[in-house]
């Protein structure tokens, strides 16, 4: 019986569409799931609660830091149609087994461009130039297994293989 402890992301690189980017720094900001909902009360209901709209989900932003200001941060700024995707390997030490495992994991973005922070300027240091994207599709793969997949203006959010918003898609 396997039994993984998830330790960590090895090493990841980011292809925007078929281009491997250079550049990044060690760190980019993954999308926030926060639910958009709606505060409920009224006669028997004793005090109010929030209501979350089923895959419904307030902006969602990517940040990409590269370490200095360079062609590709300007790039970003055009909205080509374009996909960002994220490939990591992530790590985990099998206890059954007693050895350490590898697996894939793809990050599958497509977006608009919402802002670009240019960064600081110093002798010897890095400006760490920040895109900020919105996020309009993302597809997260593990294994080669699909985990989430949400399109906002296709209205499909897909977890763990069940389409959430399938029954809804079908009734408008």
């Amino acid at each position: 019986m396997s039994n993984p402890i998830p330790e960590r992301v090895v090493n990841y690189n980011v292809y925007d569409d078929t281009d491997k980017l250079v550049g990044i720094s060690g760190e980019i900001t993954l999308p926030n799931f926060e639910a958009m909902t709606e505060t409920i009360s009224g006669a028997g209901i004793a005090g109010e609660y929030e209501s979350a709209i089923p895959g419904h989900f307030s902006s969602q932003t990517i940040e990409i830091v590269f370490r200095v200001l360079m062609e590709k941060s300007f790039s970003f700024m055009k909205n080509s149609g374009k996909s960002l995707v994220l490939r990591a390997a992530q790590q985990s030490y099998d206890v059954a087994q007693g050895k350490t495992q590898h697996r894939p994991l793809k990050i599958t973005i497509r977006y608009q461009p919402k802002g670009l922070n240019l960064g600081t300027l110093s002798v010897g240091g890095m400006t760490e130039s920040t895109n900020v994207l919105e996020v309009l599709y993302i597809k997260i793969e593990e294994n080669g297994k699909v985990m989430l997949e949400y399109d906002k203006l296709n209205f499909i959010f897909i977890v763990d293989g069940v389409d959430l918003l399938g029954e809804i898609r079908r009734m408008i």
